[in-house]
């Protein structure tokens, strides 16, 4: 049989066999909640490290015993697990994160946070959305790919699943840059995060940038009577808010000068997108616990313009009853969201700057984490595959976000590697990923396993309808 032949072959397979495809996923459904609950037993908590290395030797079993090879890439952190399923000209990375944030309060949890139990058409737990189900959702595709086909797919899947997503990607991020040929492929799909308000399938076309910094004030070096010294003594806690409270006006925005600069004008496009979203995206503020939002325009706020959010601020005495000390230190953590085009380094000097010339050159700046804005041009062929991908499993067609907050490793990907990147959660919006009520949606979870199939069907179709016609053209 000539290469055609065999090529011609496998075409037709590929273009009968989708339902096979999608009933093998579920004739196997069961047996991948199994996995994902056995992989979400393990802690991988990459702040502490708990459970890290086991996590990842669990998963590079998992790997193997679907009968592809893998490594670890040491980083000096936590390691990076790699797989790939074989050699092509065509490449697809598929990007995810084993590592979970800590449990916190376990008292707060319904169930044991890393006893993953099903509950109300649900499996609870750290870690089952955010994001161990959504990574394992590729590997059970790949699974139920091989049952019904009996062969890899024709388009190269290298598998990438980080362990240190959930504290900045330093490392990680620092072995692509020094290793750029190891990641080098046509584009990088990855599946996180939830639709945020959109119970319909959904893809999001940018992540915005991050720069997240430490501020720190000092005064006294020891605590004097505030009844005393209170009135001629440093206060670092009052300096800080008076630092913060210039760094925006009374509309909130950025008042940090030279801040906007830079940041890519928004398409008419972008902004259809969001004009699109459905009335549920944003239900009204009352629904989050207060009476109205910054903005008038909340949902331009949250896609279109860079901002500033202080995350915490601490210092001085807070228990309980009296305390009567002047504070000898306080700290405030602050991030900042950036639009493409915008650089978090440039921007971190623009903070130091302000605080120079509005007389707060005593405070100190922590760098704690940054990340360029990224994104993907809607008319790319991936974000065409995904929607194809989302509407054929979904039985109708996906929303298209304009961009979700968050920073990570894409950034580097797109720098360092020239790729493209695609964000397709896999979870419901109720996630709640990071909270004692972590849990993923059972439908979800199985849904995700078949668009990750579908998902490599028509890549493996484009690749081979593409081979077809440039032999073709050669002949």
């Amino acid at each position: 049989m000539t290469v055609s032949e065999d090529r011609a072959n496998l075409l037709q397979t590929l273009r009968n066999k989708q339902g096979d495809l999608m009933t093998r996923v579920e004739e196997r459904a069961d047996e991948y909640l199994s996995w994902l609950i056995e992989f979400a037993s393990i802690p991988s908590i990459s702040a502490t490290g708990e459970g890290v290395r086991e996590c990842a030797e669990h998963l590079k079993a998992r790997i193997e015993s679907i009968g592809l090879k893998s490594e670890f890439l040491e980083t000096g952190s936590h390691p990076i697990v790699w797989a790939t399923s074989g050699e092509s000209h065509r490449k697809l990375l598929v990007y995810g994160h084993y590592d979970v944030v800590p449990a916190g309060d376990e008292a707060e949890w319904k169930f044991p946070p890393f006893e993953p139990t099903v509950h109300e058409g649900s499996l609870w737990g750290r870690g089952v959305g955010d994001s161990k189900g959504q990574m394992l959702a590729h590997l059970c595709a790949l699974s139920a790919w091989l049952d019904v086909f009996g062969e890899l797919p024709p388009v190269q899947i290298n598998f990438m699943f980080d362990g240190e997503d959930e504290i900045g990607c330093g490392d990680t991020s620092e072995y692509i840059r020094t290793h750029v040929d190891q990641f080098r492929a046509d584009f990088l799909y990855t599946s996180d995060a939830s639709t945020l308000g959109v119970w319909d399938p959904a893809l999001f076309l940018g992540i915005r940038g991050a720069l997240y910094v430490e501020l720190t004030a000092t005064g006294s070096d020891s605590e004097w009577h505030s009844g005393s010294y209170g009135s001629i003594l440093p206060n670092p806690v009052t300096r800080m808010a008076q630092a913060i409270s210039s760094m925006v006006d009374s509309s909130g925005r950025v008042a940090i000068e030279g801040f906007y600069d830079g940041a890519d004008p928004i398409t008419d496009e972008l902004r259809d997108f969001a004009a699109k979203l459905p009335a549920q995206f944003l239900p009204p503020a009352e629904e989050f616990g207060v009476r109205n939002f910054e903005r008038d325009h909340p949902l331009d706020s949250m896609f279109f313009e860079p901002r500033m959010c202080v995350c915490g601020i601490e210092g001085g005495y807070t228990g309980e009853g009296l305390k009567m000390a002047v504070p000898t230190s306080a700290k405030a953590k602050i991030d900042f969201a950036l639009l493409k085009g915008q650089r978090p380094s440039h921007v971190a000097t623009l903070l130091r700057k302000h605080l120079d010339v509005n007389g707060y050159d005593d405070i100190g700046i922590t760098v704690l984490s940054d990340a360029p804005p990224s994104g993907v041009d809607s008319r790319h062929p991936l974000v065409a595959t995904a929607v194809a991908a989302l509407e054929s499993v979904w039985g109708r067609p996906p929303v298209v976000i304009p961009s979700i907050g968050g920073g990570g490793v894409f950034a580097t990907f797109v720098d360092a590697v020239g790729l493209d990147c695609l964000l397709v959660p896999y979870a419901q919006p109720d996630m709640q990923e990071h909270s004692a009520r972590e849990h993923l949606s059972l439908e979800w979870f199985v849904n995700g396993i078949k668009t990750s199939a579908e998902v490599f069907r028509l890549l493996s179709l484009a690749a081979l309808e593409q081979d077809e016609g440039d032999a073709d053209a050669n002949s």
